[in-house]
């Protein structure tokens, strides 16, 4: 459904509950929510459609996945990683959800003292940013992409297979690997 018919129905239901006494604060939020989320997209300059296609996207990431929605192309996921959605047609992420939204993304883009791992080589697609450590369970990461290290100077990752054995060391931080293989990695530990 795309965000400006869920925008809609979510009002019409809210009037409608209004209207019989048992709306509530979680309708409310919602509703403020979703709004948000459309203003955010307008204001870094999408089209109604690129709109439309990157809530299915989050949707899409969410059906598979714990978490939730907390800007328009960000999603927090239950083990506390971050999950970043490239807007239609561009290469690397941004985050719509900040001031500097609207700026042009770049490539490497990840927050210092954060793993961040990337759907595509050279740091392009969907970023995942891992900060804590422990073990972050993958799903759906397979195929060539990249990663970022950009902890503090000397941190290493653990790259896991499905039985939790370490099957890959990262060089220390700062370090980026243009070309990774995700698919043998089930787990990543980024301390």
């Amino acid at each position: 459904m795309s965000i400006w018919k869920r925008y809609a129905s979510l009002a019409a239901a809210g009037v409608a509950l209004l209207s019989v006494g048992l709306a509530g604060p979680a309708s409310a939020e919602t509703t403020h929510t979703q709004a948000a989320f459309d203003a955010q997209a307008r204001a870094a300059g999408l089209s109604r459609d690129d709109a439309d296609a990157l809530q299915a996207k989050v949707d899409r990431y969410l059906a598979r996945q714990d978490g939730r929605q907390v800007s328009a192309n960000e999603i927090v996921l239950a083990d506390g990683a971050t999950l970043t959605v490239t807007v239609p047609g561009e290469r690397y992420v941004r985050e719509l959800g900040t001031s500097a939204g609207g700026r042009a993304a770049a490539q490497w883009e990840c927050d210092y003292e954060y793993f961040c791992m990337y759907r595509q080589q050279l740091g392009m697609g969907d970023r995942l940013a891992l900060y804590h450590c422990q073990d972050y369970a993958l799903q759906g990461w397979t195929g060539d992409g990249s990663y970022y290290n950009h902890q503090t100077p000397g941190t290493r990752a653990l790259f896991k297979n499905q039985s939790r054995n370490v099957i890959y060391t990262t060089p220390a931080a700062t370090y980026s690997e243009p070309s990774f293989d995700w698919t043998p990695v089930w787990y990543v530990r980024p301390c």
